[in-house]
């Protein structure tokens, strides 16, 4: 079991969040004796001031798509930059959850892209178009 004092980061903004899901698909919490597991969730605030804010994990990569982060939503300004590394999909919950409050966001696609442009560029010499890569991904990725 999570101790609530233990997973503090000291924001003072409790939110704790008790859910019964499948055992197969959660992240963290207890496994109980008959089958399922308990997941206490600590939603943190993002501080005053911050600019920035960035997905590096894996979170909301397919196939877990709605999964999310452990973030209070109310702390997101429009103010904001949120970025999310996930390429598939590249909606993810985090990116439509920032849109819906007014941020600013950059998917993992434009970062997959862009890394793979460098990459047939160094390794090639051809220098690739990134808007003709990207739209190919949509499309396999039906976005």
């Amino acid at each position: 079991m999570l101790d609530p004092v233990s997973t503090s980061s000291g924001i003072s903004d409790h939110e704790w969040l008790a859910a019964v899901k499948d055992q197969h698909s959660w992240y963290g919490g207890a496994t109980l004796e008959f089958g399922f597991a308990a997941q206490f969730v600590y939603r943190r605030r993002v501080p005053e001031g911050t600019e920035i804010v960035v997905n590096a994990t894996s979170i909301g990569l397919l196939p877990d798509v709605d999964a999310r982060l452990a973030l209070d939503l109310g702390s997101l300004r429009p103010e904001m930059v949120i970025a999310d590394v996930i390429p598939n999909p590249p909606r993810t919950r985090m990116i439509r959850d920032a849109e819906a409050c007014g941020c600013t966001v950059l998917d993992g696609l434009g970062m997959l892209v862009n890394q793979g442009a460098i990459g047939i560029k160094h390794w090639t010499g051809v220098d690739p178009d990134p808007a003709v890569m990207r739209s190919t991904l949509e499309a396999l990725f039906g976005t």
